[in-house]
C-alpha cells in the first residue's frame, strides 16, 4: 500500500504533509490534522479515508465554499478519489498524491548559454556603464548651445531612475517566482534595453548617411528597436535565466510585450497618417554622400536654363 502525501500548493513552494493515519480531518479549524489557514477553508472543510485496499475516500464537509475534486464540485457523499488528484477548497489548491510520484527536473541556479556573461557584477556593471555613457552622449550631441556638465548630467537622472525602476521589478516578479533575487541578469536586460537603441541609431544614421536613405534608420529603430528588441530580451531573461522552457518562454514574452508593441503600434500608424497629410515643412534629406554611387550627375548650365525656359518661359528673360 503506497504512502499517502498532501501537497499544499503556494506561490512558488509547496508544502507536503505524510498522510500516515487515516481518517484525516482538513480545515481551519485547530482540531484538524491538517490546519489550513485561509478564511476560504471551512472549519472542518473536508476528511480523507483509505479502505483495506488503498483507496482513499473523500467526505466534503464544507457547506460555504465546497471543494473540488479534479475540477469537479463535491456533495455531501463519499466519493473515490483517484491518485494523483487535485484539490480545491475555497481558493486553496492541493493535491492528493503518493510517496513515488515523480517531481520536476532540479531547478539550474545559474544562468546558461549565450548570458552567461549577463548574470556576472562585472559584465552588467559594464553594459550599465555604457548605456550611461552613450546616453551622455547622445545628450551632448542633442544640444546646440555649450552647457555646464551638471546640465548634461541632470538630463541622465530619469533615465537612471527608469533603469533602477525596471530592474527592481524585474527583480522583485523574479522573487514571486523562483523566491530568489536575480538583481544582476535583471541590471543587464535593462540596460541592454537602454544600450542597444543608441547603437542601433548610430549603425542606422552612418547607413543613411552612405545610402542617401533615411530608411536604414526607420528599418533599425521601427523593426529591430520598438518590436523586436523587447520580446527577445525578455524571452532571453525567461529562458536563461529562469530556465523556462523554450515555447512558455516565448509565449510569456509577446504576452508581457504585447501592451508596449501595441501601443508602439498605434503611435507609428499616427505617424504614417500624418505624413501622408498636408505639412507647412518641407521634406529634405541631409544624408547627401559622395560615396553614393547611384546619383545622377550634375545638370549642366546651358541644360538647366533651357528646361528652365521650357518649364517657365514667361518668367526666363533672354
Amino acid at each position: 500500500m503506497a504512502k499517502m502525501m498532501l501537497e499544499i500548493q503556494r506561490r512558488g513552494l509547496n508544502q507536503y504533509q505524510h498522510l500516515e493515519h487515516f481518517p484525516v480531518t482538513i480545515g481551519r479549524a485547530l482540531d484538524n490534522d491538517v490546519i489550513l489557514s485561509d478564511r476560504t477553508v471551512s472549519p472542518h472543510h473536508l476528511r480523507l479515508e483509505q479502505d483495506d485496499k488503498g483507496r482513499v475516500f473523500i467526505h466534503n464537509l464544507a457547506v460555504e465554499n465546497g471543494t473540488r475534486l479534479n475540477d469537479h464540485p463535491l456533495g455531501q457523499q463519499p466519493v473515490q478519489a483517484p491518485i494523483p488528484s487535485q484539490l480545491v477548497l475555497g481558493d486553496r489548491r492541493l493535491r492528493l498524491v503518493t510517496v513515488d510520484t515523480p517531481v520536476e527536473n532540479t531547478y539550474v541556479s545559474h544562468c546558461r548559454s549565450l548570458f552567461t556573461p549577463l548574470c556576472k557584477p562585472f559584465w552588467a556593471v559594464a553594459l550599465l556603464l555604457l548605456a550611461v555613457g552613450g546616453m551622455f552622449a547622445n545628450n551632448y550631441l542633442d544640444i546646440a548651445l555649450q552647457k555646464d556638465a551638471l546640465f548634461y548630467f541632470s538630463g541622465l537622472l530619469p533615465s537612471l531612475l527608469w533603469i533602477l525602476f525596471w530592474t527592481l521589478t524585474i527583480s522583485g516578479i523574479t522573487r514571486l517566482i523562483t523566491h530568489r533575487w536575480e538583481f544582476t541578469p535583471a541590471l543587464s536586460v535593462v540596460s541592454l534595453f537602454s544600450l542597444v537603441p543608441l547603437v542601433l541609431q548610430v549603425a542606422g544614421e552612418g547607413l543613411d548617411y552612405f545610402l542617401t536613405s533615411d530608411k536604414p534608420t526607420a528599418w533599425l529603430m521601427g523593426g529591430v528597436g520598438d518590436f523586436l528588441l523587447l520580446p527577445v530580451l525578455v524571452y532571453a531573461y525567461l529562458h536563461w535565466v529562469l530556465n523556462q522552457r523554450h515555447l512558455p518562454a516565448v509565449g510569456f514574452a509577446l504576452v508581457l510585450s504585447a501592451l508596449p508593441l501595441g501601443l508602439r503600434a498605434i503611435s507609428l500608424l499616427d505617424q504614417v497618417t500624418v505624413e501622408s497629410e498636408f505639412s507647412s515643412e518641407p521634406y529634405y534629406n541631409q544624408t547627401l554622400s559622395s560615396l553614393n554611387l547611384h546619383a545622377n550627375p550634375a545638370l549642366p548650365l546651358a541644360d538647366y536654363l533651357k528646361k528652365a525656359t521650357e518649364a517657365l518661359p514667361s518668367q526666363v528673360e533672354e
